[in-house]
């Protein structure tokens, strides 16, 4: 096995020990939130919970920053892989649904987050817009073509769709009362494939 195969296969396999203590970390770090806002919290409370020294938080993450990034692109990404899996975006009602996700993913963490810990929105929204771009440009890649606007590039495409998508759910999200998440994700598809209905 040369050492490019050896050091790839290290990649991907990853000490269950680690895995545990990360596990560790993210639940105390979860645990934590429903006490404290993010700003209080210090990574002595969160090591404190998981039962681990400094050292070893610092052996998966920077800060409780780079940790809160962590957590919120992985949970975004999860849900959308178990409700919305990457598909072709060919029909509104596929759009749908993956806006109905992200609204009402939004919706759970301005509950219960976002809307207590002022600081933290920048980071959140710009975490959740980037991965939602991502996850855009995967759904693209299966996309036929000619429902994607002509001279229009995926990447141009997923960055457009990504901002009105997030956008659009975190004002709904804010919003006393809210209108029916099913209802707004039926507005916010038609206006994005206003542009390739006119081709």
């Amino acid at each position: 096995m040369t050492v490019a195969a050896k050091t790839e296969l290290s990649k991907q396999y990853i000490d269950p020990r680690v895995k545990r203590t990360r596990k560790l970390l993210e639940q105390a770090f979860i645990e934590l939130l429903d006490d404290k806002s993010f700003q209080d919290l210090t990574i002595q409370d969160i090591t404190d919970r998981a039962t681990v020294n400094r050292a070893t938080f610092y052996a998966h993450f920077e800060d409780k920053y780079d940790m809160l990034d962590s957590f919120i692109c992985q949970q975004f990404n999860e849900v959308l892989a178990d409700k919305a899996p990457p598909a072709p975006i060919d029909s509104l009602e596929r759009l749908q649904l993956i806006i109905v996700t992200v609204m009402e993913y939004i919706g759970h963490i301005h509950k219960h987050c976002v809307r207590s810990d002022q600081p933290v929105g920048p980071m959140f929204e710009s975490a959740v817009q980037e991965e939602l771009m991502k996850y855009l440009l995967d759904c693209f890649a299966l996309t036929p073509p000619s429902l994607i606007p002509r001279g229009v590039s995926p990447q141009t495409a997923a960055k457009v769709w990504s901002w009105a998508v997030f956008g659009t759910a975190m004002q709904w999200a804010q919003a006393e009362p809210r209108a029916s998440a099913v209802e707004t994700a039926q507005e916010i598809s038609k206006v994005l494939t206003a542009g390739c209905a006119a081709e």
